[in-house]
C-alpha cells in the first residue's frame, strides 16, 4: 500500500491550509461582539454611576455585570477558534479597557465627584479601547 504522490500531498496541504484560514477568518466575531458590549455596557455605566442617588449604586453595577456576565457566557459558549495572536491582542485592549474603568470610577467617586466633563471624557475613552481592540482584531 502506497500513500499520496508528491503532488497529491501538496494538494493536501493547499486545502488543509485554506479551510484553517476560512476558519479562522470568522473567528473572531464572537470575541468582537463581547467587546463593543463591554464598551457599551461599561461607558454607560460610568455615566449612570454619576448620576444616580447613592442608594440606587447597585443597580447600575448589578445591570452592568449581569450584561458583562451575558455577554461573555456567549462568547465563551460560541467562540470556537481565534486568530493568531489573538490572545496578546485581547490581554492589550482588555488592560486599556480595565485601567480606565478604574481610573473612571474612582475619578467619579472621589477625585472629580459631580464632574460631567470627566464622565463623558473616560467613558468616551473606554467606548475608543474597546472599538479600536475590536476593529484591530476584525482587521487581522
Amino acid at each position: 500500500m502506497s500513500g499520496p504522490t508528491p503532488e497529491e500531498a501538496r494538494e493536501l496541504l493547499e486545502q488543509a491550509a485554506r479551510t484553517a484560514s476560512t476558519t479562522r477568518a470568522g473567528a473572531s466575531w464572537p470575541q468582537l461582539a463581547g467587546l463593543l458590549g463591554l464598551g457599551g455596557a461599561s461607558a454607560l455605566t460610568l455615566v449612570a454611576l454619576a448620576h444616580v442617588p447613592d442608594e440606587l449604586v447597585a443597580l447600575p453595577l448589578l445591570l452592568f455585570f449581569g450584561w458583562t456576565g451575558a455577554v461573555f457566557g456567549f462568547v465563551g459558549y460560541f467562540a470556537r477558534a481565534v486568530k493568531r495572536g489573538f490572545g496578546r491582542r485581547w490581554i492589550s485592549t482588555m488592560a486599556g479597557w480595565a485601567v480606565l474603568w478604574v481610573v473612571g470610577v474612582c475619578g467619579i467617586y472621589w477625585w472629580f465627584p459631580g464632574q460631567v466633563w470627566f464622565v463623558a471624557v473616560v467613558s468616551g475613552l473606554l467606548m475608543l479601547v474597546t472599538l479600536l481592540g475590536a476593529w484591530l482584531e476584525a482587521r487581522q
